[in-house]
């Protein structure tokens, strides 16, 4: 098949939607598929970029926007969409999120070439979701439009791929159909994300203790978390005893100064962008991983593609106990769940430090779960079933 994915991130440092699409990608190409992923350029305005990583064709398109505008609604970058793709020939189109960028081109091949549509829904911005944390004027400027685009434009597609059952629900209250709906996770990178032999990954880092306390957190770190994040840590290392340090691995997107108390700044490391490879060093450096996530009703709903490479990684975890992941919590016996307060996560986290069996029994789990239930082959399995249902039934209308 020929395969279009449209994304509305950035290439490599958007985010995980743009991960999803990729890896996915990468393991249909490699079962002789033709994929093409259109995402943002980095920093490019004018000229479209061209690529192959790992079997899959990466198309960059210019953004006249920058910084946090990159996500998806410039009218510059969608006129270059729209005649780039206007005479390709594809057998399906998947796009993810619903965002101009994504929806309008999707749309746009769908009805004047007529190829089967699919959706994935990651994320929920609009009506009570997560858009809401955008400050007063920006919610209220974006709000209408996000609530339209996630509400409207998913009813007009062939398919819809829920990350989760709570937005598998949402769909169904619109109006979507069982029979166009399949919930599917995100996947774990198995071969990328992994435990590393020896035990010995913190000695590469000198700024990390040999024998206190190491959390991890990986990842973009939403203000709306920090306080979280943060407050349970200063609470962490002022009962625990022994040295301690936080990890910000990756691109947090945040001045975590602002959030973070004080007493707990300097033992708060921050390597800032950084290879995959190094990704996967400051996991196994970790005694724990930590996804602290205020519960509203958006987050409730959407599922953290960071927890894929958490349990990738064999680490135990702790999270606040959210919907969408409670139940692979309980199953997999990774971690922990803790109320969404300060004092309730940081008490999970003391309790696994005073037990290192526990914490290898439970990195062993996690482990073991992300290889038989998660990985992307596994993953791609469900899905290449899903996109020959939804051509095949294409072609009979």
């Amino acid at each position: 098949m020929k395969i279009l994915y449209l994304t509305h991130t950035v290439s490599w440092k958007g985010g995980g939607i743009f991960f999803t699409a990729f890896h996915q990608g990468r393991v249909l190409a490699g079962r002789g598929h033709n994929v093409t992923l259109v995402s943002i350029s980095p920093s490019a305005r004018v000229g479209i970029k061209r690529s192959v990583v790992s079997g899959v064709n990466i198309v960059e398109t210019p953004d006249l926007f920058w910084g946090k505008g990159r996500t998806g609604w410039d009218p510059w970058d969608l006129l270059n969409r729209l005649l780039m793709l206007e005479n390709k020939e594809y057998d399906i189109i998947h796009g993810f999120e619903s965002r101009p960028l994504v929806s309008i081109p999707a749309l746009f091949l769908r009805k004047r070439k007529h190829v089967p549509l699919v959706f994935t829904w990651a994320d929920w911005f609009g009506r009570g979701g997560k858009g809401i944390n955008r400050g007063k004027i920006l919610s209220l400027a974006m709000a209408p439009l996000e609530t339209f685009f996630e509400e409207r434009i998913y009813l007009h597609a062939d398919g819809l791929i829920a990350m989760g059952e709570p937005l598998a629900e949402r769909a169904r209250d619109l109006g979507i159909s069982n029979e166009r709906i399949m919930v599917l996770l995100h996947g774990s990178d198995i071969r990328g994300i992994a435990p590393l032999p020896g035990g010995k990954a913190r000695e590469a880092f000198p700024f990390l203790p040999r024998e206190g306390a190491v959390l991890g957190y990986l990842g973009a770190l939403p203000a709306e978390n920090a306080g979280l994040l943060f407050q349970a840590f200063d609470i962490f290392r002022a009962r625990h005893g022994a040295e301690a340090k936080l990890v910000l691995i990756g691109n947090s997107k945040l001045n975590w100064r602002r959030y973070a108390p004080a007493a707990c700044q300097p033992d708060v490391v921050e390597p800032g962008w950084t290879s995959y490879e190094m990704i996967n060093r400051y996991l196994n450096a970790c005694d724990l991983l930590v996804l602290p996530i205020k519960k509203t009703f958006a987050t409730d709903s959407v599922w953290p593609s960071k927890l894929n490479d958490y349990l990738a990684v064999g680490k135990p975890i702790v999270a606040t106990r959210l919907r969408v992941y409670a139940d692979l919590m309980e199953k997999s016996g990774a971690g922990r769940l803790s109320e969404d307060t300060p004092e309730a996560l940081a008490e999970e986290c003391l309790a696994l430090m005073k037990d290192p069996d526990l914490r290898m029994s439970m990195g062993r789990r996690a482990r073991d779960y992300a290889v038989k239930e998660l990985a992307w082959e596994r993953v791609v399995d469900q899905l290449e079933e899903y996109y020959l249902r939804i051509v095949a039934r294409a072609r009979r209308v």
